[in-house]
């Protein structure tokens, strides 16, 4: 057994309690460069960014030459991260994109099938290995309760607390360990993320969204510049007559929150559990089909208790015993519920 990934999972809860503003990529760097010229300091900027919005998606390319260029402190690179994390679901400014021409037909199916192939072979051939996965907890929950117990009003999203657990990936499947090994640094709440869990990242994911799209729609979207090369990207639609994909939440008003897990069979206590529909992106390598990365969000009804989730998994190069593999290396979960409680309604 090979102890050789880091698997970065950020799983977020991400609420629109407090509406936040809306600004575009280049507004941010403005908003950077202005700040760090006014010297004003690293703790008041990452405050500042928690309370924005981004309209585009911040790249992980665009991320990492902001942060070499302007070279911010580290609270605010922190903050950079979680803005970079929850804009992973939408598209990058136009004038990043590549000026290429679209693929034709043929070459568009040849990438489509080299990528079921990459979910079927590659992904289920791994070497056996063990990994750590580092989970990053956020949620908009109010930090302060009154003396009756009510919360004053919901915040932006802040830090409640980081998981490192240990993972056994054997003979294609991932296994998570309960041990006590696990450790948790919990900066603001009894129980820091004990919330919201994604699994399937290392195979069944994937599998299903390429399965489920066969019988959905697939068209293609735009080429994209990566952190791993050039990406064929590929929009896709799953209706819910023919979605595998599991999203269970218990209960409204307490404190259990979401699994999104494509595997998980129902639970008559849940609140919530079913295979709505669902649609997203998946970026392809062109020359192989490999998965470089894919989005995942439920089309839930606005009566479901649970109004959000979302997946992001990004997947990269691994040195495995000397050989390159490619895994998961990043994933993203996003989910956003709707808890009553007297005298108001909040979100947490």
């Amino acid at each position: 057994m090979r102890r050789v990934l880091l698997l970065a999972l950020f799983a977020a809860l991400a609420l629109p309690a407090q509406a936040a503003r809306r600004i575009t990529v280049d507004q941010l760097r403005q908003m950077l460069v202005s700040r760090l010229a006014a010297h004003e300091s690293d703790s008041s900027l990452a405050q500042r960014l928690y309370s924005q919005e981004l309209s585009e998606q911040l790249t992980s390319l665009t991320l990492q030459r902001l942060t070499s260029e302007l070279k911010p402190g580290r609270q605010t690179v922190l903050a950079l991260d979680l803005l970079a994390d929850t804009s992973a679901f939408l598209e990058p400014p136009p004038g990043e994109l590549p000026h290429l021409e679209p693929p034709d037909t043929a070459t568009r199916e040849f990438m489509l099938n080299a990528a079921g192939n990459f979910a079927r072979v590659t992904l289920q051939h791994l070497p056996n290995f063990l990994a750590t996965r580092i989970t990053r907890s956020y949620d908009n929950s109010p930090l302060l309760t009154m003396r009756d117990g009510s919360s004053p009003q919901s915040t932006y999203l802040h830090s409640s607390g980081t998981l490192s657990q240990e993972i056994t990936y054997r003979d294609g499947h991932e296994v998570v360990s309960d041990s006590p090994g696990a450790s948790i640094t919990n900066t603001t709440a009894t129980n820091a993320v004990g919330g919201l869990r994604s699994t399937g990242e290392f195979g069944p994911v994937l599998a299903i969204v390429l399965a489920d799209s066969s019988k959905g729609t697939v068209t293609w979207s735009r080429w994209e510049q990566t952190a791993s090369g050039l990406a064929a990207v590929f929009r896709y639609e799953v209706p819910k007559t023919v979605s595998h994909y599991t999203v269970t939440y218990c209960c409204v008003g307490g404190k259990r929150l979401p699994t999104l897990n494509p595997v998980l069979g129902p639970e008559t206590s849940d609140r919530y559990n079913g295979s709505p529909g669902y649609h997203g992106q998946l970026y392809l390598d062109p020359a192989t089909g490999a998965v470089l990365g894919l989005t995942l969000e439920a089309q839930l009804k606005n009566s479901d208790p649970i109004r959000r989730a979302a997946v992001s998994v990004q997947y990269g190069k691994v040195d495995i015993s000397g050989s390159a593999y490619v895994c998961p290396v990043q994933s993203v979960a996003v989910s956003s519920v709707l808890v009553r409680s007297t005298p108001e309604e909040y979100w947490i």
